[in-house]
């Protein structure tokens, strides 16, 4: 598998991108996916503690993940994304920070269906600034993109996920044209 690559998780909330993450960093050193494991959300709680959420700081948020990710793909090493790149801007700001690099892009997109993710929200327990008609919203309006790998995440156990993945990536599939992914992304309206 080569290097300086960018595999992006992504999904609506609730969708399994964590839970297939985890898994999947059991493994992944062994498949040759490297040590690099970015979350997103979890480097804003480092970043913003009190913030409310905003759309600044989740922005502020996903370009650190993004500088991060350009000097480790820069270093040799693979690394993984994980958040829900929803949003064009999301997805402009990781082609930003690739550009003039030789770094390559794969996307797995974890499908859910809305009521799926609205149970699945009733069961967390962590602080969020969603509720449950925006989790809905958010999992029947995804942008899902043609040329990632689309992973329909109540479908297996996240340990099957993330072989799957591994697999996917092993076939060495084409990357993902980047502008035509940020062009898929869906404003803020």
């Amino acid at each position: 598998m080569a290097a300086n690559r960018i595999v992006v998780l992504s999904g609506p909330p609730c969708s399994g991108k964590t839970t297939v993450g985890k898994a999947l960093a059991e493994v992944r050193a062994s498949a040759g996916l490297g040590r690099i494991h970015l979350e997103v959300d979890t480097l804003f709680e480092l970043l913003f503690p009190e913030s409310d959420r905003n759309r600044d700081d989740r922005l502020r948020a996903y370009a650190g993940a993004h500088l991060l990710a350009r000097m480790f793909v820069g270093g040799g090493e693979t690394v993984v994304l994980e958040c829900t790149y929803a949003r064009r801007d999301q997805r402009a700001s990781l082609r930003e920070a690739l550009a003039g690099s030789s770094a390559l892009l794969w996307v797995v997109e974890f499908f859910v269906a809305p009521d799926e993710a609205v149970s699945r929200f009733r069961e967390r327990h962590q602080a969020t600034d969603l509720d449950e008609a925006l989790v809905w919203e958010r999992a029947e309006a995804f942008p899902y993109f043609d040329e990632a790998l689309r992973i329909e995440s109540s479908s297996g156990a996240p340990e099957e996920h993330a072989q799957s993945i591994i697999t996917w990536l092993q076939q060495d599939p084409r990357p993902v044209d980047q502008d035509e992914w940020t062009r898929a992304g869906r404003g803020w309206n």
